[in-house]
C-alpha cells in the first residue's frame, strides 16, 4: 500500500500523517559552480564525473542548437554554504530567506511571445552570458532552485494557448535516446527556452515512481505548434523502447497504450488500487484519460416496501 501510494498519483487514498527526515543547513545560501559545455557529450561527461562532488547538479540545455552544437549547455552545481562561507555582515542572520519582489508579466499577450525566433535568440544570449567557468558564487536558495519565480506570471509569455511540459527519464546506457530527442526537437524547431537535464542516482520505490538511475530531460513546448502531437507521440515510443518513461505528474497527453511499457509494475499497482478502492472513489482527469482509474459504481437505489 505504501509503495503504491508513493508516486501513485493520489489514486489510492489520502496520506493523513507522515514523518520526514530533513537536511540540516546553516545558511539560506548555496555555493554555486557554473560552466559551459559545448555539446551534449561534454555535458553528460561532466555531470557523470561530478557524481558525489556536489549535492545538486543541473544543466540548462539549448534545445534549439543543432549540428556540432547539439545539446550545448550551462551547468550549475551547488553545495549548501556554511556560516563561515558568508561575508561578515551576513553572518548575524544566516537563515534569512530574501525572496525579493519579482518582475511581473502584466497581461496575457494575444499570441505567444516565445516563437521559434525569439527562443533561438534567448538561448543564444543565455549561453553566451554564462561564464565559461566560475566557482564558489554565493547564491540565495530561491534563486538557485526556483529561477523562474523571479518573473511573476512567466507562463503568460506562452500566450492564450499555453504550453505543455514534456519530461522523460531513460536508464544509464541509453544516452543516445537523449540525443535523438534533442535532434528531433531541434529539427522541428520546437520552441523551448527552458530545457533541463539531470542525472538521477537511484530508482524510486513506488509502483509508479518516475525516477530511475539514468538521465531525465524536461522541457516546455508551446501548444498549437503544427505537428506537435505527432512529434511527442513519436518521442514517447523512442523513450519507451529505451526502457524509459514520461513523468505522469506533469503529463497531459500520453497515450494509454504506452503506459504498461513505461511502467512495468503497472499491473501490480492496479491490483492494489482495486483492493483499496474498488468503487473508484478516488479519480482524476489523468486517471480517466490513461486508464488508471475506473468509473465509480452507481449506488443501488433503496426500495421502500409497504
Amino acid at each position: 500500500m505504501f509503495s503504491a501510494t508513493c508516486g501513485g498519483m493520489g489514486l489510492t487514498g489520502i496520506v493523513l500523517e507522515a514523518v520526514l527526515r530533513l537536511l540540516p543547513i546553516e545558511t539560506s545560501t548555496v555555493l554555486v559552480d557554473t560552466e559551459r559545455a559545448g555539446d551534449l557529450d561534454a555535458c553528460m561527461t561532466r555531470l557523470s564525473e561530478d557524481e558525489g562532488t556536489h549535492k545538486y547538479s543541473v544543466a540548462w540545455v539549448d534545445g534549439r542548437a543543432g549540428g556540432r552544437h547539439l545539446g550545448r549547455s550551462v551547468l550549475t552545481r551547488a553545495n549548501h554554504a556554511v556560516l563561515s562561507d558568508l561575508p561578515a555582515n551576513a553572518q548575524h542572520d544566516p537563515l534569512q530567506l530574501n525572496l525579493g519582489r519579482p518582475l511581473r508579466v502584466p497581461v496575457t499577450p494575444p499570441l505567444s511571445l516565445l516563437t521559434s525566433g525569439t527562443v533561438a535568440a534567448f538561448n543564444e544570449m543565455w549561453y553566451r552570458r554564462a561564464p565559461r567557468h566560475r566557482t564558489g558564487e554565493l547564491v540565495p536558495l530561491a534563486r538557485f532552485f526556483y529561477p523562474l519565480d523571479g518573473i511573476g506570471g512567466w507562463n503568460l509569455l506562452y500566450g492564450p494557448r499555453g504550453f505543455t511540459q514534456y519530461q522523460f527519464v531513460v536508464p544509464l546506457g541509453a544516452e543516445a535516446t537523449v540525443r535523438v530527442v534533442l535532434e528531433r526537437l531541434s529539427r522541428a524547431r520546437a520552441a523551448s527556452f527552458l530545457a533541463v537535464l539531470k542525472r538521477f542516482g537511484s530508482e524510486g520505490s513506488g509502483h509508479l515512481s518516475f525516477p530511475t538511475e539514468g538521465w531525465t530531460l524536461a522541457l516546455d513546448v508551446p501548444l498549437g505548434s503544427p505537428g506537435l502531437a505527432a512529434l511527442l507521440d513519436g518521442l514517447d515510443e523512442v523513450v519507451a523502447s529505451a526502457g524509459g518513461r514520461v513523468y505522469l505528474a506533469k503529463d497531459g497527453r500520453v497515450r494509454p497504450e504506452m503506459l504498461a511499457s513505461m511502467y512495468p509494475r503497472l499491473a501490480n499497482w492496479l491490483e492494489v488500487r482495486e483492493s483499496v478502492d474498488p468503487d473508484g472513489v478516488f479519480s482524476s482527469d489523468l486517471a480517466r484519460r490513461v486508464g488508471l482509474g475506473r468509473a465509480r459504481r452507481p449506488s443501488t437505489p433503496k426500495v421502500r416496501r409497504s
